[in-house]
């Protein structure tokens, strides 16, 4: 019997699933092998706001729409590994599906960091479906020597500060410590004028509360999920970057599985990005409105003040390019498309974005699919 065992931990969180576009199967899977079991492991706990939302709803369509031929068993709140260990846990077989974030192994990417800059996306869905169209041409090569292949790319949602006293210009960002996943987003924390403190989403509450940081930049629905609201006094909305996130999947399962097995599962997975997207953007409409609820004062910039902002951080995008063109790597090109991908998606509605990876997958993030 077929049997690998599939962690697959997905977000589970409780949301409304009516708010994603109704999602069918590119194709039902016809593999008549005996039933494939994946693990799917994940940091994010059961109560995340997006795991009922999305990962349940994805696992089901997937057990439903194989005829039960294959089962996702979900790992989750960490119980497997932590989420600096995606990789590892993927390389040594204990895993097959979960987050591996190039943020937490920044040292051995180079042109990927891109998708972290400021101010590159317009929304979640659009920052996930630019990521996967640039995978295969930009990122594949340096994803891939991790020793995983990539699952799928889902992006949160927009990064605001959430402190302690108000924030509302950007000489208040002075010597602030301030709460990053690392890599890109500490240098715009950095390039804005804090002091970058390189901490996982599960500590960022403790951090916060001790006194470690003194804000955390995180989007409106972890901050809910990661309890960091219930410290936190005032929230600017400084929409600073969608970070786009990378799943891995384990090597040696994937080229394990029938071929069949396999097309169904890729195009699963371009369903999963854009259905985490789609969600991603929703919820953080949503979590506004708990935030606000619980008295945390919300700043917003002023056009003039969010100018100054961006003017801060803009020096990051030539930077990333001279960094890369001196390595020989084609970042002013990248740079260029990414732009350009992001402006023509930035006006497609959730509807069309669904129907768009549902009938036209990116073809190529794995070899032969």
């Amino acid at each position: 019997m077929v049997s690998r065992r599939a962690v697959v931990s997905l977000f589970l969180f409780p949301v409304l699933a009516s708010a994603i576009p109704r999602v069918e199967a590119a194709e039902k899977l016809n593999y008549d092998g005996p039933p494939i079991t994946l693990r799917f492991s994940h940091f994010a706990p059961e109560t995340h706001p997006l795991s009922k939302a999305v990962s349940k709803k994805w696992i089901e369509m997937v057990e439903k729409d194989s005829n039960g031929k294959i089962k996702i068993q979900t790992y989750l709140g960490g119980v497997l590994h932590s989420a600096k260990d995606g990789f590892k846990a993927t390389v040594n077989d204990i895993t097959d599906f979960t987050p591996a974030y190039t943020m937490y192994q920044a040292g051995s990417f180079s042109l990927t960091h891109v998708l972290d800059l400021p101010f590159a996306f317009p929304n979640a869905a659009v920052a996930a479906k630019v990521a996967e169209e640039l995978y295969p041409k930009y990122f594949k090569k340096e994803y891939e020597a991790m020793g995983v292949y990539l699952a799928n790319y889902n992006a949160n949602g927009v990064y605001n500060l959430f402190t302690k006293k108000p924030v509302s210009r950007l000489e208040d960002m002075k010597g602030m410590k301030i709460r990053a996943a690392g890599g890109t987003p500490s240098k715009i924390i950095k390039a804005l004028g804090g002091v970058p403190v390189a901490v996982p989403a599960p500590e960022a509450y403790n951090a916060f509360q001790r006194g470690v940081v003194d804000g955390v930049a995180f989007y409106d629905t972890g901050a809910i999920a990661y309890r960091v609201h219930e410290i936190t006094t005032h929230l600017t909305e400084t929409k600073m970057n969608n970070p786009a996130n990378a799943w891995a999947f384990n090597r040696k399962t994937w080229d394990s599985l029938p071929p069949d097995v396999k097309r169904y599962m890729y195009n699963m997975q371009r369903k999963l990005s854009m259905m985490y997207g789609i969600e991603f953007d929703r919820q953080d409409t949503a979590s506004r409105e708990i935030l606000e609820k619980k008295g945390i004062k919300i700043i917003k910039l002023s056009p003039e003040e969010m100018a100054r902002w961006k003017a801060a951080a803009e020096p990051l995008w030539e930077e990333f390019i001279q960094e890369n063109e001196a390595k020989g790597l084609p970042a002013r090109a990248l740079v260029k498309d990414l732009r350009a991908l992001s402006d023509k998606y930035a006006s497609w509605t959730p509807e069309q974005l669904m129907k768009e990876v549902t009938e036209h997958p990116v073809s190529g993030i794995i070899d032969g699919m």
